[in-house]
């Protein structure tokens, strides 16, 4: 025990778990936090100039590394700019303790605002801290509620008198158990039976997948079942996107997706809601003699929408290998064989898929502006082999996929949820997780342009991420859920929208942005140029944008 500050327990806290970059931005009620930081060198602050830019810091970086992200705001206006993309953390489940400094608790008849009241919708848990001896406790409760499943954000704000004030404590970080169930012998035994058996096996992977490392494990199940393999709400490499048996992203906006989990009989569903939409989807997602099996370390998303054959709670990457153990054991030969044939048609499926992408790219080479297919093939092809991609490509994400393969986990992030503006700060990170890569971020220009003070962090705190940016004038991702909106909610399909409020007629120069802020910067507007573009983006060294002309049309 020792005598000491509410401010110096705070730092002392934060560095006993391990924590190396505090992502934020300070106003007067962290004038206590900010002194106290002089004097705690090892403990990295890194400013942004706009809150959702340190929640993207924070948010990546903690995905990439496995560690909680920390980040510090200010008062009620501070943390309110952070729930753009808040929201979207607290959905994925990315571990966070965000904070923020508050008014002395004396301050009450003047008027002082509740912000763990506040921050309650977009947190697992939101407390305030009032007295100095509560600091270590709720440091510890709050790193262990952020990184135990159900993963989440976490929010504690500071009294101004509790930073001052000092108070007998003891420095004790929270408990790291490893957190790795497996799945009942029972649930594993259903499971098998049910795989084993089926005819037309669909598999489907979400985020939890690969961060319980549970991706070579689907891989397994995969092959020994044949089964066709799609990932949902999947920005991670939850399967290896380069696998033959790998289908795509599944839509339940898209004919063929619908078709696909139709005709299965058998659908796994690991890691990830079954199944999510913006839009009401009528009808049943599947057929009633589908069988479902949801397997999840999240019980709350087991059969949370789906009428569920089997749940399994566990971890995905135990379950999945109990599974494919089990398949190895209980398969007959005929079973085998029958899902060596459907792994070969879901193979041919898939380079019948790749061939056309090829073409398409190729026929539109010569194309500008620069047809996004031709775009993002040059692209993969000047890519360096060790890069890590972050995906806030929002209209253009599908066929980045189409033209970049994943393979290793890792190599790829992306932004979760419905909110813009992840890119900036996810991206750099992203680089601060993985400095030993190059980082590559991908990025539509409406998003872009929401956290675009972002840059002005890259180039402040020295850190070399390359953003590309699909500058196609326009919030297109709208326009295409405009023609969604026509046809499927309000049965127009024959009305052409005039997509009021979705296109920017003063067009955006990231390059000439970028320049301005201190960034390397250059305007891309034809398929040949990219090449030796990014080259030289990585060659800066620095942070750096690359403004590509891509066509926007619908």
């Amino acid at each position: 025990m020792a005598v000491m500050s509410g401010k110096h327990a705070l730092m002392q806290m934060l560095r006993a778990e391990g924590v190396k970059y505090i992502f934020g931005n300070p106003g007067t009620s962290e004038a206590a936090i900010m002194d106290a930081l002089e004097s705690y060198p090892e403990l990295e602050y890194v400013l942004v100039v706009q809150e959702s830019v340190a929640v993207g810091m924070a948010d990546t970086y903690a995905r990439a590394t496995g560690e909680v992200g920390f980040v510090s705001l200010h008062i009620d206006n501070g943390l309110a700019n952070a729930f753009a993309l808040l929201i979207d953390s607290k959905n994925a489940g990315t571990p966070l303790v965000i904070t923020a400094g508050n008014k002395d608790v004396r301050k009450l008849a003047e008027g002082r605002s509740d912000l763990a009241r506040m921050a309650e919708p977009f947190t697992k848990w939101s407390a305030e801290i009032t007295h100095p001896e509560q600091y270590p406790a709720v440091i510890r409760r709050a790193f262990n509620e952020a990184r135990t499943p159900p993963t989440g954000p976490v929010f504690v704000s500071f009294s101004a008198n509790s930073l001052d004030d000092e108070a007998d404590v003891e420095i004790v970080p929270s408990n790291r158990s490893r957190i790795n169930p497996a799945a009942g012998p029972e649930d594993v035994r259903d499971a098998v039976e049910l795989l084993a058996k089926a005819e037309s096996p669909l598999m489907v992977v979400g985020d939890r997948v690969e961060e319980y490392g549970g991706t070579a494990a689907a891989v397994r199940v995969a092959e020994k079942t044949g089964a066709t393999v799609y990932g949902h709400l999947s920005t991670q490499v939850n399967f290896p996107t380069g696998h033959p048996q790998y289908a795509g992203s599944l839509s339940l906006r898209q004919p063929a997706a619908r078709k696909a989990l139709s005709e299965a009989d058998v659908v796994l569903c690991v890691g990830t809601a079954a199944f999510s939409d913006f839009f009401h989807q009528p009808g049943a997602v599947l057929e009633p003699e589908t069988k479902l099996i949801h397997v999840d370390i999240n019980a709350g998303e087991v059969g949370k929408s789906e009428p569920t054959h089997l749940g399994i709670v566990a971890s995905p990457a135990a379950a999945l290998e109990q599974i494919a153990d089990g398949l190895e054991a209980a398969m007959s030969g005929y079973e085998s064989e029958a899902a060596r044939g459907r792994a070969e048609a879901a193979a041919a499926r898939s380079r019948a898929a790749a061939t056309a992408f090829r073409d398409t790219a190729e026929s539109t080479r010569q194309q500008q502006p620069m047809a996004v297919s031709s775009m993002m093939a040059a692209l993969a092809d000047a890519m360096p082999d060790d890069a890590i991609v972050f995906d806030d490509a929002i209209s253009s994400k599908g066929i980045l996929h189409e033209a970049m393969k994943f393979d290793e986990p890792g190599s790829l992030y992306g932004q979760r949820g419905g909110s813009i503006g992840w890119g900036m700060g996810s991206g750099m990170g992203l680089k601060l997780a993985r400095p030993d890569r190059p980082v590559i971020t991908v990025v539509g220009d409406g998003t872009a342009m929401m956290s675009v003070q972002g840059l002005w962090t890259a180039v402040n705190s020295k850190i070399p991420v390359v953003y590309v940016v699909c500058n196609n004038a326009a919030y297109r991702v709208l326009k295409l859920n405009m023609d969604v909106y026509m046809k499927q909610v309000i049965d127009e399909p024959d009305r052409k929208s005039k997509y009021v409020g979705m296109d920017f007629p003063v067009p955006f120069d990231f390059a000439s942005i970028a320049r301005a802020i201190g960034a390397y910067g250059a305007r891309v507007e034809k398929v040949d140029e990219i090449g030796p573009a990014l080259q030289a983006a990585l060659d800066s060294g620095g942070p750096a944008v690359l403004d590509m002309i891509v066509d926007g049309s619908v």
